[in-house]
């Protein structure tokens, strides 16, 4: 990394936000906060079984020991998910993290293969795209008279998160993030069923009345949290729409209690200061 770049970098980083950018700061704020929920879990189970969690960071480290100890019964359950690609570039115009997972050991091969193949056709398309965003961004910045030394790099990251992982579901987030003078997320939702390798949908998780279900559910909670102070939604006032119903494409992951979670993007259904909106949705009772 050159000088200049090192000084570039230094005033990109001392930059006072103004206020219009909260919404950036919050979104910096929240990843910050789920990386360290991911070092409090690590230290966590380290202090549990110190031998676990070396086997842990093998996994995430190698995909060959993950494929080797994939054959021992005992031990499968914790190897689905593994980190297969992790990188950073930086330079004048970007500066990009990458960390980007693959499945195994689901028991279908054929599954394994669409799956990191979708995965990874999928994130370098998003890369590409977002890296010719950053060149473009450098080119207009140079070309309305700006000083080249004190253009502020784009910054993209790529990380995932495990939501659900047990005998029966497996399911994890990829997100995007790209941050010029505001930050945008784009993110990517897989949903296993282990026992029969198929994808689920709203539909498979709620039953074909999935829809009204998770409208009602999703509208009692929306008012629930409009009586907390700050909270805001749209509703129809000054032109902006609110929430409606769900799609049949409606992106969601599976928690922990194996419910699907709803999600929504930022300013799809309120503010974007109130960043991504999650409604977890349970599962109705036979």
């Amino acid at each position: 990394m050159n000088e200049k770049f090192q000084e570039a970098k230094n005033r990109y980083q001392s930059v006072e936000i103004p206020p219009e950018l909260d919404f950036a700061v919050a979104s910096a704020l929240r990843e910050g906060e789920r990386r360290r929920r991911r070092r409090w879990q690590g230290r966590t189970l380290a202090s549990l079984a110190a031998c676990c969690a070396s086997f842990v960071l093998l996994v995430n480290a190698s995909p060959a020991f993950a494929s080797a100890v994939y054959q021992v019964p005992v031990l499968g359950d914790l190897a689905r998910v593994v980190t297969v690609t992790e990188y950073s570039i930086a330079d004048e115009e970007r500066l990009i993290d990458v960390r980007l997972p693959a499945v195994e050991d689901t028991g279908n091969t054929d599954l394994e293969q669409r799956i990191n193949t979708e995965i990874q056709t999928r994130i370098d398309a998003v890369l590409a795209e977002a890296e010719a965003r950053a060149a473009e961004t450098k080119e207009a910045f140079v070309a309305t008279g700006g000083d080249p030394d004190e253009f502020m790099p784009v910054i993209i990251s790529v990380d995932y998160e495990v939501k659900c992982q047990n005998d029966q579901y497996l399911s994890f987030v990829i997100f995007k993030t790209e941050t010029k003078a505001s930050a945008y997320t784009e993110f990517f939702c897989y949903n296993i069923d282990l026992e029969t390798g198929k994808e689920l949908t709203l539909q498979d998780m709620l039953g074909p009345d999935y829809k009204e279900i998770a409208n009602q559910v999703i509208r009692e909670e929306i008012a629930r949290r409009s009586q907390e102070p700050g909270n805001v939604y749209f509703d129809g006032t000054d032109g902006i729409e609110g929430f409606q119903s769900i799609t049949a494409d409606q992106r969601f992951y599976i928690s922990e209690a194996g419910n699907p979670v709803v999600i929504f993007e930022k300013y799809e259904i309120a503010p974007g200061y109130m960043g991504q909106q999650e409604f977890e949705i349970p599962i109705p009772q036979v």
